[in-house]
């Protein structure tokens, strides 16, 4: 029976039964008890028909609570049972899909744990930053780096807690995070805590939705630059011990040398000469390790004088003829008309440099070719070139030529072997007189290799005052580091 009709029924039994039983029946005891009789028929069918709304208002309430095999069987044949239909219908579904989100969160909860996993095994830091430069995560080595742990850091400004700087100048975020960044910066973070660092940012994919900005890559610098420390300190030590021996089998060969011109046979004595030159060419690499030692430990120093610089260009000529002339290459210095003005320079130092550039020229040029040294003068500082007409340099070596242990790669320069330190010391000397250093050269056209020195000039009794570093300079000697 349909609901309708049940409702109905109810209210021909609640209403009209009394009212025809109080027209025909003049019993007043009888009326009463079929009054009563009436109503308590009238309450079992409601609670009979109202029984199937119980057990759904019940099974929604679990069904609220999660319980979802929550099922309701009513089989009244009115609406009450095709609610239920769509109750069970709708429960089926609805546990359906909370099976699908219980898969869909073990899948996720695996994929995070892979992820955290993966990011707390990257020896760099990682740190993920959303459009507001909120950071959105951040592993294990980021937390070292910085100081801050996860929960300190997730969701607050990267800007308020991670503080990064090149040179004396802060970086912000609105500026490694526009471009794909690559540099070294020094990273403060909690308590002040400094750490050198290798800062790499790549832009996310820029999506609304994702909501990931910026991914910022922290290399941690202060190990290697412990190792290399520690590298560094351990050459320098062999060297030094290496030099004092070597200088004194230098002296007794070249002592032996000169007193036994005479005594000892040319071929025995020729073979004592190739020893001392070899000698002489460990000696200088050793003084190179050295050097190159001071550079990296920021000790090298130079003693800035005023110099008599055509001085120093004559003795790098004399001491250099020697194996030019072995090559019969011809080694030349052309001066400029007017006189050339004292430098600001060691001349110890600048010799070190005229003499790598003079060695290199001679190295690489074929015999019967010519190395020049020329100067160029200006108001303020003087250019010396040294130029030849040797092999030349492939044209992608020359940005690299500077760079320590660097050697260009050609089969024409296999004979000429070195260390690829000259010219690395060469250019931090240089730069140490607040100089620069340059090459020119095309290959089969020879090279030319230039660099220059500051001027004396003297104004008000102060002689370049400028020029080093607010380190004001008097007519005298000052030691530069």
């Amino acid at each position: 029976m349909r609901l309708l009709p049940k409702l109905i029924l109810l209210t021909f039994l609640g209403i009209f039964i009394p009212l025809f039983a109080s027209i025909f029946i003049n019993d007043t005891f009888l009326s009463i008890l079929l009054g009563l009789f009436i109503v308590v028929i009238t309450t079992l069918l409601i609670f009979l028909f109202l029984k199937p709304l119980k057990n759904l208002i019940k099974a929604s309430e679990n069904l609220g609570n999660g319980n979802f095999n929550q099922r309701v069987d009513i089989r009244s044949g009115d609406e009450f049972e095709s609610v239920g239909k769509s109750f069970n219908l709708m429960a089926d579904k609805i546990s359906q899909t909370f099976q699908t989100l219980e898969k869909d969160k073990d899948i996720a909860t695996s994929e995070k744990s892979k992820m955290e996993e993966v990011l707390s095994s990257i020896i760099d830091g990682i740190v993920v930053i959303d459009f507001n430069k909120n950071i959105l995560l951040s592993n294990k080595t980021a937390s070292e780096i910085t100081g801050y742990t996860q929960s300190e850091i997730l969701g607050k400004p990267i800007d308020q807690l991670i503080h990064l700087f090149d040179d004396k100048e802060e970086i912000y975020s609105k500026t490694y995070c526009q471009i794909n960044f690559n540099n070294s910066a020094k990273l403060v973070g909690k308590n002040g805590k400094q750490t050198k660092i290798n800062l790499v940012t790549v832009q996310a994919g820029q999506s609304l939705h994702s909501n990931l900005y910026c991914i910022l890559i922290l290399h941690d610098l202060s190990k290697e630059e412990e190792l290399e420390r520690m590298k560094l300190d351990f050459i320098s030590m062999a060297s030094h011990e290496l030099k004092t021996p070597l200088t004194s089998i230098i002296g007794y060969l070249s002592v032996f040398t000169q007193e036994n011109q005479n005594k000892v046979p040319k071929e025995e004595l020729e073979l004592i000469k190739r020893s001392l030159i070899s000698a002489q060419q460990l000696l200088t690499l050793i003084q190179n390790i050295l050097n190159v030692n001071k550079i990296e430990d920021e000790k090298m120093s130079v003693t800035i004088e005023q110099t008599d610089y055509v001085k120093v260009l004559s003795k790098a000529i004399d001491d250099l003829k020697p194996q030019a002339n072995q090559k019969n290459i011809l080694l030349s210095l052309t001066l400029p008309q007017q006189p050339v003005p004292k430098v600001l320079a060691d001349p110890v130092r600048i010799g070190e440099v005229l003499t790598n550039l003079l060695a290199n020229a001679i190295n690489y040029t074929n015999p019967g070719g010519k190395v020049e040294i020329s100067l160029n003068l200006s108001p303020n500082e003087i250019t010396t070139t040294v130029s030849d007409t040797g092999i030349g340099i492939p044209k992608e070596a020359i940005p690299h030529l500077f760079n320590k242990f660097f050697r260009v790669s050609n089969q024409t320069q296999q004979a000429n072997k070195g260390t690829g330190l000259g010219l690395y010391i060469s250019k931090s000397i240089v730069e140490k007189h607040h100089g620069k250093v340059w090459v020119e050269s095309e290959p089969g056209k020879g090279s030319q290799f230039s660099f220059t020195l500051p001027i004396v000039t003297i104004s008000s009794g102060v002689i370049n005052a400028n020029i080093f570093s607010n380190e004001v300079i008097q007519a005298g000697a000052l030691n530069y580091s």
